[in-house]
C-alpha cells in the first residue's frame, strides 16, 4: 500500500504555518524578507492561476522565467508542486510561464510576467488577483509522485533540509528547478 504524504509546497510553507512560524522569513530577495504566509499567500494564488489554466497532478508546468524574474520563478515552482504538476524548464508542456522575451514556442497557454504583454498571452499580474478569489490548496501525493522528473517528493525534501531558511532567492529558485 502507498501512502499519501503532503508535497514539498506544504512542507516549505504550510506546515510552518500550521506550527506558528507564519512570520518567520523564508524568503531573502536583496533586502526583502518574504515570511512563510506571504509566500504563501502567492504561492496559493498563483496554484489557482494554474488549476485554473489545467494544471493537474502530473501536468508538465514548462518554466521560462528570466534571472531578473528569480521571486516569480519561486512561486511559480511551489505552486506547481502545489498542484502535483511537474516542473519542466525546457520542451513543451501545455502550460507555460515565461518572461516577456523569452525565447517560448507557441504553447496552449502562456503566463506571461513582464511589461507589454500581448494576445494571446495572459499576463501574470492580472492573473494572479484573479487567483487570490480561488486559491489552490496542496495536493496530497504518493511518496513516490514526481515533483520534478528527477525526484521524489522525499528527496526535494532532503534538498531543502539541508539549506535551512531563510533561503536567498536564487539558492531556492535553483533548489526547486534542479
Amino acid at each position: 500500500m502507498v501512502t499519501p504524504v503532503p508535497n514539498v509546497s506544504f512542507h516549505v510553507l504550510d506546515l510552518p504555518v500550521i506550527e506558528g512560524r507564519a512570520e518567520e522569513p523564508v524568503l531573502l530577495d536583496g533586502d526583502r524578507a518574504w515570511s512563510h504566509a506571504r509566500l504563501l499567500e502567492e504561492v496559493a494564488a498563483m496554484g489557482g492561476v494554474l488549476r485554473h489554466l489545467g494544471a493537474q497532478p502530473g501536468t508538465r508546468v514548462r518554466l521560462a522565467l528570466g534571472a531578473d524574474h528569480d521571486v516569480e520563478a519561486v512561486v511559480a515552482a511551489l505552486a506547481t508542486a502545489r498542484l502535483g504538476a511537474v516542473v519542466a524548464t525546457e520542451g513543451s508542456a501545455p502550460v507555460v510561464v515565461a518572461s516577456e522575451g523569452s525565447d517560448v514556442e507557441a504553447e496552449q497557454v502562456r503566463l506571461v510576467r513582464g511589461e507589454g504583454v500581448a494576445e494571446p498571452d495572459l499576463d501574470w499580474t492580472v492573473m494572479l488577483r484573479a487567483g487570490r478569489t480561488d486559491p489552490a490548496p496542496c495536493e496530497v501525493l504518493t511518496a513516490t509522485a514526481a515533483y520534478s522528473p528527477e525526484r521524489t517528493v522525499g528527496e526535494q525534501l532532503d534538498v531543502l533540509a539541508a539549506h535551512p531558511a531563510p533561503h536567498q532567492v536564487g539558492d531556492l529558485r535553483a533548489l526547486l528547478q534542479a
